[in-house]
């Protein structure tokens, strides 16, 4: 019981981080005068494209990893599991594009490399599903889901003061740049150690 509770309060805090998240990075981005880009093609239209298609998976991906749902609603689990695909291929294709054209230098790589690593974490994850390899297909969408939080990660980096995360580093430009990497990087070392190094570290060698 203690257990079905911890991931019910585990849930409802991602969810609700991040809700708070994307309603400021929509503040951030959509608000401010200019900040959405100079025209339509500049920037405008992959901007909206970008959270139109990040919608669903917000919203959708919780659902796909409630197993009550799943084995009493295995239809709607696949409609929503197609929904996740569609919208994460999507953001990850306008996000790489995004990067690469953002106006930070040093933030370009690491964005460009989020979305081509989501977009790859994300088909592996409905190839396995295709071919019935659920548990590759359970890690697989762990890993998507998890860069896919990359506005709560970041978000929550750039909440903490400069002077106390980044006071090694004077520059500016670099502690952004940092801070870029360390949204998806550390989430996805942490990912790892959980979905395969520790495993293969515990695992018991075969006999014979």
């Amino acid at each position: 019981m203690a257990r079905v509770g911890a991931r019910q309060l585990w849930w409802a805090l991602l969810i609700g981080l991040s809700g708070y998240y994307l309603y400021r990075a929509i503040l951030f981005r959509f608000v401010p005068p200019g900040a959405l880009g100079p025209t339509l093609f500049d920037k405008q239209i992959w901007y909206v494209s970008h959270l139109a298609f990040a919608l669903p998976v917000l919203l959708g991906a919780p659902l796909q990893f409630s197993q009550r749902l799943r084995r009493a609603r295995p239809a709607l689990h696949r409609q929503l599991g197609r929904a996740y695909v569609i919208g994460a291929t999507g953001a990850a294709l306008t996000a790489i594009w995004l990067g690469a054209t953002l106006d930070l230098e040093g933030s370009r790589l690491p964005i460009v490399l989020l979305g081509l690593l989501w977009l790859g974490f994300t088909l592996a994850a409905w190839r396995c599903a295709v071919r019935r390899d659920f548990d590759a297909h359970r890690q697989f969408m762990i890993r998507s889901y998890g860069l896919a939080l990359v506005l709560v990660w970041l978000r929550i980096i750039g909440d903490v003061p400069g002077d106390t995360m980044f006071f090694y580093i004077k520059d500016q430009a670099i502690r952004d740049t940092t801070q870029e990497w360390m949204s998806w990087v550390v989430p996805l070392i942490v990912m790892e150690l959980a979905l395969s190094w520790w495993p293969l570290f515990r695992r018991k060698p075969a006999r014979g």
